[in-house]
């Protein structure tokens, strides 16, 4: 332990005196500042009727009363709310599994050079850009579209549907894409942990007659924590203020069965002339967003027992 610490302390003194926070600090106070301008400013609108233009007029928390009370806005919350299962938990469970069932199927010479095709090929829907992949679907999705055209090719007729234009479809469509979306994300970054896991310590386990599950609960899910967190956090973050995937797709219908509370706030923005009601709701999906972190990070930063003990 003492050798760790000294070690950390070495490492910690080389940056200082690298002079790294002369290049960072700047930047990130002008961010920082950016941000927490515009958080406040977004605050202080969802006091205000304001249409966007002419003068705003203070109403208090009006617009948050007028919220509560809307159906479709607790719609949307809900919405957002279930979208964290195809967005966050739904692919960063799937992730670990394929990161760990092709680390070890491609852990050779020879699948050494078929692992980046297998990476590329589940990171590419992150690299395409929604514009592009949400015209893509919404085409194949479309009541004349390739899906339809192979079910009808298929004989299964009493199948085909109009994926986007009926509710329930359109919901599960919007589900099964967000998975899509997702799931490249995951798998790149837990991919990259398992290359800091002790290959002997499988090898060994292996070897004592630990089958694959054991070694993936006992060896695989430990090293992989830190990366959990991470993806943990930021895919339920995105999952809650999800707006890109609903805006080239749904457009947050069929009679608002897809809106999520992004979508909705941007709405009243744009669309609903109402500026002070769209902060509002943005203002709420940011308090939401807060706890859920908050939670996040309290259950995995959590120390366990013998963690506790070595303070």
């Amino acid at each position: 332990m003492a050798l760790v610490t000294e070690t950390t302390k070495d490492v910690r003194r080389t940056r200082r005196k690298s002079g790294y926070g002369g290049f960072l600090y700047p930047s990130f106070f002008i961010l920082a500042a950016f941000i927490v301008t515009m958080l406040v400013w977004n605050i202080v609108l969802s006091f205000m009727k304001y249409p966007g233009f002419g003068r705003a007029k203070w109403i208090g928390l009006k617009n948050y009363a007028d919220l509560f009370t809307w159906d479709i806005f607790w719609e949307s919350v809900l919405h957002s709310l279930y979208y964290v299962i195809p967005m966050a938990i739904i692919p960063t469970v799937l992730g670990v599994f394929l990161a760990a069932a092709v680390y070890d199927a491609f852990r050779g010479r020879i699948g050494a050079l078929f692992l980046p095709w297998v990476r590329a090929g589940l990171y590419l829907p992150q690299v395409i850009p929604i514009a592009i992949s949400g015209t893509i679907w919404g085409w194949i999705l479309s009541q004349d579209g390739l899906l339809n055209q192979l079910l009808k090719n298929l004989g299964a007729n009493q199948l085909t549907v109009d994926w986007l234009n009926v509710p329930i479809p359109a919901l599960a469509s919007l589900t099964g894409i967000m998975i899509w979306l997702q799931l490249g994300f995951g798998f790149v970054i837990f991919l990259a942990g398992l290359a800091r896991v002790d290959v002997s310590a499988i090898e060994a386990a292996q070897v004592d007659g630990a089958n694959w599950w054991q070694r993936f609960i006992n060896l695989t899910l430990p090293a992989l924590r830190p990366e959990i967190l991470v993806v943990t956090l930021i895919t339920v973050v995105g999952g809650i203020k999800v707006f890109a995937p609903i805006a080239y797709i749904t457009y947050g219908g069929p009679r608002g069965s897809t809106q999520a509370a992004a979508s909705f706030g941007v709405d009243l923005f744009f669309g609903g002339g109402s500026i002070g009601m769209g902060s509002a709701v943005t203002t709420l999906l940011a308090v939401i967003i807060g706890v859920t972190v908050s939670v996040i990070a309290a259950v995995f930063v959590r120390r366990t027992p013998t963690e506790r003990g070595q303070r």
